[in-house]
């Protein structure tokens, strides 16, 4: 049996473009778990039986949109604060990438504001950072070249 190729969790990374041109992306610092989850929201019609209109009826549900999701929690690593803190105050969109860092794939990219910042402290542990970016328009996959 051959085993499959994986990739360590710390190559799925958060990129947050820098609105310039050309475009440079980067990594901020803190962040040790990291995520992005893709939704459907779907309309549900309900479809009767026509010889028997008694019975239940069967859900028929249709794509009705598509959303993405990134969401990353870590320390708060001071060299990040203004990256996050600008990013909410500014309540604008910012260009970014969610990349699995091999190779043979790429990344997802799309244009996503940050909806989420939380910021924890608890006696003994580091100060903790919290995040949610949700996506405004199509999120498209880019396969390496």
């Amino acid at each position: 049996m051959a085993q499959p190729t994986v990739l360590p969790g710390t190559k799925l990374w958060i990129l947050i473009g820098d609105g310039g041109s050309p475009e440079v992306f980067d990594q901020p610092c803190g962040l040790t778990t990291r995520g992005i989850t893709f939704t459907a929201s779907t309309n549900t019609t309900l479809i009767p039986d026509c010889d028997d209109p008694e019975a239940p009826a069967w859900e028929a549900k249709d794509v009705n949109g598509l959303s993405a999701s990134v969401t990353g929690n870590g320390v708060m690593a001071v060299e990040s604060f203004d990256v996050w803190n600008t990013w909410f105050q500014s309540a604008l969109l910012r260009n970014c990438q969610v990349t699995l860092d091999h190779p043979e794939l790429g990344h997802w990219q799309g244009l996503f504001i940050l909806t989420t910042l939380t910021y924890g402290g608890e006696r003994g542990q580091k100060v903790t950072v919290d995040v949610t970016l949700d996506n405004s328009g199509a999120v498209p996959w880019i396969a390496n070249p």
